[in-house]
């Protein structure tokens, strides 16, 4: 297997592109090896033998079925959002469990798989799910839904090694790929509905042994979660608070940071100059209930910038203060450069369920600008009552837990979106820690939502082109992301299970399949065997699409 410790430090390529944004790559470029294709998060394979001009001829290379036969048919209960790695011609991905699979990269071989054994009680706040592996000195790295790293040998699947970072039963659980970086393997927990503290761990490859811990909620030692005691968002958005209530609750609640919430949901993104790693960080607890969480409630829902040698916080930009709407931000960080008053920015964007993508200087988390609307708004800060209020684009999104992509050939990010709108009603009640608690309920307005799939210029804000398709439905929220190639395309699902690819330029569908199954995941693609293929996971399979046999791209 290649070790990509050595694999990190080959010299990174800066894609100049247009409109002003640059990409980083690193590695093999012709395989997918890491869950953002590489550190950038940006789902940009420089492959380009399929094309605007031939993807029309894309077909089904091979499949692998994934969901054992003794299970039946649970659409609503599991779920496959896991990104397929590809490294030295094998490809690797996972079922919720999670099951980890290694195959023939060019023919779709099972060489072995690994079933999870040992889970504990797992209390879930929003279904089993695994979103994948991490492949690093000849190791597979996967987190597991009752909150342990486990790190298998890639060639066989053995187990070498695993670690429990936290209490299943208490309500923790890891739902995203891991990153492995600078020696370590980094995850963070999910379960915030739980009332748990978040936290992303660092674990030495080698070893499992916990190399450092930062806590998402910081301590009263660390300044607390407090905060300024804002009435607006970073943006001007005014925000229903009564600040003089808090204060006075926040002597009676003097403790509640401990369950703080802000979960991780997704992968970070990491600059290896800067030495730097970046996620999202998800609601406070309770979600709607805030009697008990006075403040500002750091650093939930927002992007957190953490050193990678020692896990410590460089900066936080906080997107929602005191957050009463469970607007996670929940999708993958994305990194790309841009030009700001004719200077070239190193930046950092988060595609929000705001519906808005932010973009963030890197070095120091200084608001560069939020972007034009990706789903339409309505009452998007207003205050929650008992009778309920409508609001969108509601909890499910604008960007939920679906990645976009960036092209540096384009300059553009591609964000998959969702408009559901939900009538927000609080209840309030004694509840116990380690159970869940929401503090009221979100409840999704029937036969009016429909997803969105937008191209932003991440240098103005500005939408080039977007496109609307009823796609969501009750059952199957949006929650698969797009990917983007030289060849000019960007691929993704839709949970009526078809496979799309549309012109990166215009946003013109060029392709699509019906792959028959519900699809949740984001597509990968990579060259094996001489040709380009492209995969994608399904509830039911692994479908994996190539040119026909003999096809030359451009």
């Amino acid at each position: 297997m290649k070790r990509h410790a050595t694999l990190a430090l080959v010299a990174s390529i800066a894609l100049l592109a247009m409109g002003g944004a640059t990409g980083v790559q690193s590695g093999a470029d012709h395989e997918w090896w890491s869950y953002g294709h590489d550190y950038t998060n940006q789902r940009y394979s420089p492959l380009s033998q399929i094309n605007t001009t031939n993807v029309a001829q894309l077909s089904v290379a091979w499949t692998h079925e994934t969901r054992p036969a003794s299970l039946p048919p649970m659409p609503g209960l599991f779920k496959q959002e896991s990104t397929p790695i590809v490294v030295d011609g094998v490809l690797y991905y996972t079922y919720p469990g999670p099951q980890v699979f290694a195959l023939d990269a060019a023919t779709g071989q099972e060489l072995w798989r690994y079933v999870t054994t040992g889970n504990g009680t797992i209390k879930l706040c929003c279904g089993p799910n695994n979103r994948g592996v991490a492949v690093a000195d000849g190791r597979v790295f996967v987190a597991t839904l009752d909150a342990r790293v486990l790190a298998l040998d890639a060639k066989t699947g053995v187990l070498v090694w695993q670690t429990r970072a936290a209490d299943g039963g208490r309500g923790y659980s890891f739902t995203l790929a891991p990153l492995v970086a600078d020696g370590k393997v980094i995850v963070g927990g999910a379960g915030g509905e739980f009332e748990i503290r978040g936290f992303v761990d660092a674990y030495d490859v080698k070893t499992g042994a916990r190399v450092w811990r930062f806590w998402t909620i910081p301590s009263p030692d660390e300044g607390g979660w407090w905060g300024k005691w804002v009435t607006t968002t970073p943006d001007g958005d005014k925000l229903p608070r009564d600040i003089a209530r808090e204060r006075a609750d926040s002597a009676k609640h003097p403790d509640t940071w401990q369950q703080g919430g802000a979960p991780v949901w997704t992968t970070p993104s990491y600059d290896p100059a800067l030495g730097l790693i970046y996620f999202g960080t998800g609601n406070p607890g309770a979600d709607y209930d805030d009697h008990a969480r006075p403040g500002d409630n750091l650093y939930t829902v927002s992007i957190v910038a953490v050193d990678i040698k020692t896990g410590k916080h460089r900066w936080h930009y906080q997107m929602v203060p005191h957050d009463v709407w469970d607007y996670d931000a929940a999708s993958p960080t994305v990194l790309v450069d841009v030009t700001v008053n004719g200077a070239r920015v190193p930046a950092v964007a988060h595609a929000g369920k705001t519906g808005w993508v932010y973009v963030l200087d890197r070095r120091t988390g200084k608001r560069l600008l939020r972007s034009d609307e990706f789903v339409p708004h309505e009452n998007m800060f207003a205050a929650l009552t008992t009778a309920g209020v409508r609001i969108t684009p509601g909890i499910q999104g604008g960007a939920n837990w679906q990645p976009m992509s960036f092209s540096p050939r384009t300059g553009l990010l591609y964000v998959r979106g969702q408009r559901t709108p939900n009538v927000y009603r609080t209840i309030s009640r004694e509840h116990v820690i380690g159970e869940r608690y929401d503090g009221g309920v979100a409840s999704p307005v029937p036969g009016q939502s429909f997803a969105t799939t937008a191209a932003v210029d991440p240098a103005t804000g500005k939408i080039r082109w977007e496109t609307t398709t009823a796609e969501p439905n009750l059952f199957s929220p949006l929650c698969g992301g797009s990917m983007a190639t030289a060849g000019d395309l960007v691929f993704f699902g839709d949970p009526r299970g078809f496979f799309n690819a549309v012109d990166a330029r215009t946003g013109a569908v060029l392709w699509r399949h019906q792959t028959g199954s519900w699809v949740r995941a984001t597509p990968v693609t990579y060259r094996a065997g001489g040709r380009q293929f492209v995969a994608l996971t399904t509830l039911e399979r692994l479908v994996v699409f190539a040119l026909p046999e003999g096809s030359s791209g451009r």
